[in-house]
């Protein structure tokens, strides 16, 4: 690391003809430090087709193309940023989890003035609280927490911040929040020991967002599959050992992604997000079409599922694999369809207090409970968590294994998700739809390690 650390000061010495060769041994010793210290990273950046660019504005950028993600680096930048060995890690591992959670394609179309500071701090702050190291005016969790001026929780996935963000948005643009400034946001002071927050300041550039709209949606699928293949094959040649040094949420993240075939109930879950409808809206910019002359009649908007709830069964048979798989499952849907998921984990009694909101990134269960199983808890607590909603949607992680009747207390869509066949699921009746995970070679997979 000392030998980084000196190798990226004499970058700041040398002259344009040399630093582009210098960049590309300062990565190579950086990628090769990572495979001996961490080798999750390191295979993922080895994989990774790498270029340079003498005037390009940041140290380092994801840049798109019809077929996958390169990674570009900016010599003259990356002299100015005055790194050390230890940020300069830093920052790549910083790259490689916005290509984990899919940052790039997920807010290619939203460099816009407007939304790109906003896209910056919450994909930066999602990223830069599993990080060390950071160089100065990182954006992380603690520092949304003091621009938005009200606690932030930490390691949640960029959607839920760039969710607040644009709520204190939305207050500054009303002027209701005196502190939030111009629409261009605000962040730490760099030079304050305070590290208070100030107004009319921009996001600390050190990695490029904005090459991320260089991503076309027409080519999204292909990207998808590098992606997918990419992190596929870095996972299957990390060790038991390698994996279990890694966060929880980054184990969540790479395992849905080693499915091998779709579940039916994804398909299931997709229709009954974006086509089956749950009720009707008013619409003011449709024609009202029993009166079309009334023009101050509104129109109607057909309303799809909105809200998930999700009952997780903690009963013994249930492993913390087999549901973070599950969830993560869940989770690569919400990228399409941004439904607001809550899950509550379940034995004998509904755990509300261990209740958490799932968004686009599964974090890592907590067994609460891991007793038995009564599915009459669900449909007690139904009336109290949803309480008859419209486009509300209810699923069950569960083994099977419970009562044999039970008395539904309000109206909901129910799907059912077993481990075990159809034919032994013990509730005679069930109301909804039952799908075994009996046939998913990865599901089978988990639950022969």
């Amino acid at each position: 690391m000392a030998n980084l650390s000196q190798s990226l000061r004499q970058l700041t010495t040398l002259p344009g003809e040399q630093r582009s060769s210098a960049t590309a041994k300062i990565y190579r010793d950086a990628v090769i430090y990572l495979l001996r210290t961490d080798p999750f990273y390191g295979r993922v950046l080895s994989r990774l087709t790498v270029t340079t660019a003498d005037q390009q504005r940041w140290p380092l950028a994801l840049v798109g193309t019809t077929d996958d993600w390169q990674l570009r680096l900016g010599s003259q930048a990356l002299a100015n940023s005055h790194w050390t060995g230890p940020q300069m890690v830093a920052m790549l591992r910083h790259t490689v989890l916005h290509l984990l959670w899919r940052h790039p394609d997920r807010y290619a179309d939203q460099q816009g003035p407007t939304q790109a500071p906003l896209v910056r701090w919450a994909t930066d702050a999602a990223v830069n609280d599993y990080l060390t190291d950071l160089p100065a005016g990182a954006v992380t969790s603690a520092k949304l927490s003091q621009l938005l001026g009200h606690p932030v929780e930490p390691r949640q996935d960029s959607a839920v911040y760039l969710d607040q963000l644009r709520r204190w948005q939305a207050a500054s643009q009303a002027g209701t929040d005196r502190q939030a400034g111009s629409v261009g946001g605000a962040l730490a002071d760099q030079n304050s020991a305070s590290g208070a927050v100030t107004p009319g300041t921009t996001p600390s550039a050190h990695d490029g967002h904005e090459d991320w709209q260089t991503g076309a949606l027409t080519n999204a699928t292909s990207r998808e599959q590098w992606r997918s293949q990419l992190f596929q094959d870095v996972s299957g040649s990390l060790s038991t050992k390698q994996r279990g040094t890694l966060p929880g949420s980054i184990q969540a993240a790479l395992t849905p992604m080693v499915a091998e075939h779709s579940l039916n109930w994804r398909a299931l879950l997709r229709r009954g997000l974006g086509q089956v409808p749950a009720g009707r809206q008013a619409a003011y910019g449709r024609f009202n079409r029993c009166q079309p002359y009334r023009m101050e009649l509104p129109g109607t908007l057909v309303q799809t599922w909105q809200k998930i709830a999700i009952f997780v069964d903690e009963s013994g048979s249930m492993g913390n694999d087999e549901i973070s798989y599950l969830l993560g499952q869940i989770a690569t849907i919400l990228t399409v369809y941004p439904a607001t998921v809550s899950v509550y984990p379940f034995d004998t009694q509904v755990h509300e207090d261990a209740a958490f909101t799932l968004a686009q990134r599964p974090r890592q269960l907590k067994r609460t409970g891991g007793g038995g199983t009564r599915f009459q808890a669900v449909f007690d607590a139904l009336p109290r968590l949803i309480g008859g909603q419209s486009g509300e949607l209810v699923i069950i992680l569960t083994d099977g294994f419970g009562e044999n009747a039970i008395r539904p207390t309000t109206p909901a869509t129910l799907l059912w998700l077993l481990t075990s066949p159809v034919e032994k699921f013990s509730v005679e009746r069930a109301p909804g739809t039952v799908i075994s995970l009996t046939t998913d070679p990865q599901w089978q997979a988990l639950r022969r390690q």
